[in-house]
């Protein structure tokens, strides 16, 4: 899968950034592949808190917000041309976090 300059292969657990004619592999921890993938797995599909940190954290870390935001704002500096205005890995303001694909309308202004 293609998302502005990333691209994600799944089944071989790697992120390739490609700026111009280079090719940067990205490292990910295993929680951040775990969230990324969940995301991935859900295009355009509004995604609450909850079960991301049930999906990634497991059963008891529902509450655990302060993990996920730190995660998801390692991912977007990381897989993000512009961090503080990302495209891809949205934060839907008190309801949770949308994977939007380049090929599908934003959802937000």
């Amino acid at each position: 899968m293609t998302f502005g300059p990333a691209t994600v292969d799944l089944a071989a657990r790697r992120v390739t950034l490609t700026h111009g004619a280079s090719h940067i592999e990205v490292r990910l921890t295993p929680t951040e592949w775990h969230l990324l993938e969940v995301m991935l797995r859900h295009p355009g599909k509004l995604i609450s808190q909850r079960q991301l940190l049930t999906e990634v954290w497991g059963p008891g870390y529902e509450t655990a917000g302060g993990n996920l935001r730190l995660y998801m704002a390692q991912l977007r500096r990381k897989l993000e041309t512009n961090p503080g205005r990302p495209r891809h890995l949205l934060t839907e303001p008190g309801m949770g976090y949308r994977f939007q694909p380049d090929d599908q309308p934003d959802t937000k202004p």
